[in-house]
């Protein structure tokens, strides 16, 4: 089918003093070559240089709000989608994250092609250079087949309530799918407002699914999801960073009632899922499996401080309490003991290690099933940023694309072989 570019597209990046990485995000929006797409820039009363970096760009599709007061960052992903027209389809993306260049494009000819009103993708990461460990300035594409599937949306809710999949598994509205504004219309008209959850993007993967039957899921990656200094998701591992300050002193939506707030991921998709629930209709046949959840918090904890981990333990058992499931608490600490120092001692040596062996060997690969991830050391390809890490993601699907990098490269080439093919690739494209 002819693809046109009949679809809009309104791309929302929420924002709040993050001027340094929102710069190189606008730069992977303003890319994009398809002009029936608007991009919103909410700023949440930021003091910094957040208004100079946008008016810097003059691109007529890019639109600056401000909320004029500080807010949650909740009611700031539901005021910028009060200023989205009602029409066409809707992207959220983090102001540390990028669009791959030619997504909206490659997005728009899935609508054309399957007239979905929700289209989910895989993403690629990237963690900045700023961020501490092994990790930093590290990117990871993943490898993709081509043609995009069906899949239904109850199969996926229930894997993630049973924790089979990780919330990424959802068409979340953040950084991970397009979707029809006929869709979040539908969502709001019954609850008032779109996002009701201290976790806004988990929160709209919930009731975006239970919306809607069916969505389309492409393996291709759209976008990257950055991983900075600012990040919310890297404030909640450094309990010590201004950034989980902020986020514990900015609540406006009470946390759920049957649940205590503490450092877990898990417990995060938990309270989002509750909070759709109560907000909007779910089907009751969904279960969810709580002593699995109990098991992976203290699990995570297992191998951290006595502090952290006799944290994580009392927060388990009074949520059991409070559930009246309190067995199922105890037995997920009997069975979760903490590690010993020794251990832990060992997970930092085989960490610093892997590290050591990346220096060596940037690219690292690893085979499962009918797909395999690359991760590449951005400083060897110049990669300073999200933009940079957008452009090396979409030069490397392109080579994949003309069948120039396969798998089976990176078990009989040599790396330099493969570093030199991308720099190539980069350098025409500057």
């Amino acid at each position: 089918m002819r693809n046109t570019e009949s679809n809009h597209f309104t791309v929302v990046i929420p924002t709040r003093e993050r001027c340094d990485t929102l710069e190189h995000t606008l730069r992977t929006c303003v890319m994009q070559e398809y002009t029936n797409l608007e991009i919103i820039v909410s700023d949440n009363y930021s003091q910094d240089h957040t208004r100079e970096v946008v008016e810097y760009f003059k691109d007529s599709r890019i639109r600056y709000i401000n909320t004029g007061k500080r807010i949650s960052m909740s009611d700031n992903y539901e005021f910028a989608l009060s200023h989205v027209k009602p029409n066409g389809y809707i992207i959220y993306i983090g102001d540390d994250d990028g669009l791959l260049p030619n997504a909206i494009n490659d997005i728009n000819r899935i609508v054309a092609q399957t007239g979905a009103e929700v289209i989910r993708w895989d993403i690629a990461s990237y963690h900045w250079p700023e961020i501490d460990g092994e990790t930093a300035n590290l990117v990871n594409i993943p490898h993709y087949k081509s043609g995009i599937t069906v899949k239904k949306s109850s199969e996926t809710i229930q894997n993630v309530l049973s924790f089979i999949d990780g919330f990424g598994a959802l068409p979340l509205l953040y950084n991970r799918s397009a979707v029809k504004y006929d869709v979040i219309s539908r969502i709001k008209s019954q609850s008032g407002r779109f996002y009701n959850s201290v976790t806004p993007d988990v929160y709209s993967g919930f009731v975006i699914a239970e919306s809607s039957e069916t969505y389309v899921n492409s393996k291709r990656p759209y976008s990257i999801t950055g991983r900075s200094q600012h990040s919310i998701g890297y404030a909640l591992q450094n309990q010590k960073n201004d950034n989980l300050r902020k986020l514990l002193n900015e609540f406006n939506i009470p946390f759920h009632s049957s649940l205590i707030f503490c450092n877990s991921i898990h417990l995060a998709v938990v309270e989002a899922y509750l909070q759709a629930r109560d907000h909007f209709h779910f089907s009751s046949e969904y279960v969810l499996d709580m002593e699995k959840l109990f098991s992976l918090m203290i699990s995570n904890a297992s191998a951290k401080s006595d502090e952290e981990y006799i944290s994580m333990t009392n927060t388990v058992l009074s949520i059991g309490r409070l559930n009246g499931i309190l067995h199922l608490a105890e037995k997920a600490v009997l069975l979760n003991p903490q590690k010993k120092p020794i251990e832990r001692n060992k997970i930092s040596f085989n960490i610093t290690c892997k590290k050591g062996i990346k220096a060596i060997r940037y690219v690292y690969e690893f085979i499962q099933k009918d797909k395999f991830n690359i991760e590449l050391d951005g400083s060897q390809f110049g990669v300073k940023n999200s933009y940079d890490a957008c452009l090396l993601c979409g030069t490397f699907n392109k080579l994949i694309d003309l069948k120039i990098i396969k798998k089976n490269v990176f078990m009989k080439s040599f790396i330099l072989d493969i570093k030199n093919i991308i720099h190539l690739s980069l350098q025409r494209m500057s």
